[in-house]
């Protein structure tokens, strides 16, 4: 049957590309080749890119990632929860949109470490084209230190904001929910955010890392 012949052939290739990958890993390792060190990661650690470099860049990675995608899926649940109720049952859920606002910031925060660390931010390159090439490292440098000030002073900001609210016991008016803890939550994420900018200046001004352009360029 022709299509019992090309289901045969689909696994037969598959096998055969397996069976290289594994003869060029062997091969690899036969050679000599660093083994990636995995102990002490999480799993699935080269899904998220780290905050910054080391183990504990790679664990804040990760975990932020994770508290952003359940704090979405949260999102998700309680906005069909409350749509269904109140279009089958004229009963919405009862202060959904009080929730719905505080992981709408928990999500921006969670994300905005991550983001920064990627330099994956929008930016406009207008003015790019007039920068010389060999400029275009320092370029970068002045970028990643004026926003690890700004960064630093929203965290700042924000943190203070969050006392304020705390020692004034500010709440919302439905489900109560304090706003104080959030503010400062959200200042330590700014503050990391600020703390990953901070690493790509220093790689920027030793030379070590190179603008994204330019490496996306290269491959």
């Amino acid at each position: 049957m022709p299509v019992k012949r090309a289901v045969r052939r689909a696994l037969v290739s598959v096998m055969n590309n397996e069976d290289r990958a594994d003869a060029r890993a062997k091969g690899a390792a036969g050679h000599g080749a660093p083994a990636r060190e995995t102990s002490g990661l999480p799993p699935a650690h080269d899904l998220s890119d780290p905050v910054f470099p080391g183990r504990a860049g790679v664990w804040a990675g990760w975990t932020l990632a994770i508290a952003a995608a359940l704090v979405l899926f949260a999102m998700m649940v309680i906005t069909f929860i409350d749509v269904s109720g109140r279009k089958l049952f004229v009963k919405p859920l009862y202060g959904a949109y009080e929730v719905t606002e505080f992981l709408m910031g928990m999500l921006i925060f969670s994300a905005l470490p991550l983001i920064t660390a990627r330099e994956g931010h929008v930016t406009i390159d207008v003015f790019d084209q007039f920068v010389p090439s060999r400029w275009r490292r320092w370029q970068q440098a002045v970028i990643t230190l004026i926003s690890a000030v700004t960064l630093g002073f929203i965290a700042w900001r924000l943190w203070l904001l969050g006392v304020q609210h705390i020692a004034n016991r500010e709440v919302t008016m439905t489900l109560h929910i304090p706003h104080g803890p959030f503010a400062q939550g959200f200042a330590v994420m700014a503050g990391i955010a600020a703390l990953a900018c901070l690493v790509q200046f220093m790689g920027y001004l030793r030379g070590t890392r190179h603008p994204r352009a330019a490496v996306q360029a290269a491959e």
